[in-house]
């Protein structure tokens, strides 16, 4: 397991126990993994992913960090949302973050801050060359995150649209 830690927050990795009891949505599971949650969390995008995830850490045998991350307030060990990155760096050395916040938790800038930090550890990854996002254009939310991250829409199709950190 992986950690990194804000002024309010701890981001850390999933683990197979933590993707087992998200799986099951599984409160009392949390708490025996010394997290909380309201139920909230995972939310259906991220549920749906949890196989990539678990599959991700089997075939790595752990993780370095380009995968799944729970964003954690640190005062009380809930769990306010995720974030982390769609695998490894490509052979140019791209990778895809992706974060939410829990309905409860948003603007409140704790997505913001999660972001910030994983994305200064990811810049400072050797085989990390260029950070993209994508988000839905009606995604008001997130558009305002990522430019206050500083970053910089690519392109736009049908679908979403696409950004670049400028790294």
């Amino acid at each position: 397991m992986m950690e990194l830690e804000t002024k309010r927050l701890l981001l850390r990795t999933l683990d197979l126990d933590l993707i087992d009891a998200a799986a099951r949505r599984d409160p009392k599971a949390f708490e025996d993994l010394g997290y909380h949650s309201n139920g909230e969390w995972p939310g259906p995008d991220f549920y749906e992913a949890l196989p990539f995830f678990r599959e991700l850490l089997i075939k790595n045998h752990g993780t370095r960090g380009f995968d799944s991350w729970i964003i954690v307030d640190k005062a009380t060990r809930d769990i306010v949302g995720g974030i982390g990155f769609l695998g490894e760096p490509d052979p140019e050395g791209r990778i895809e973050i992706g974060f939410a916040t829990n309905p409860s938790h948003q603007r409140q800038g704790y997505c913001h801050e999660a972001a910030q930090k994983l994305l200064d550890w990811a810049s400072r990854q050797r085989d990390v060359k260029s950070i993209i996002a994508r988000c839905e254009p009606g995604n008001a939310a997130s558009q305002h995150v990522l430019l206050k991250l500083g970053f910089q829409k690519s392109r736009e199709d049908s679908e979403f649209i696409h950004w670049i950190y400028p790294n």
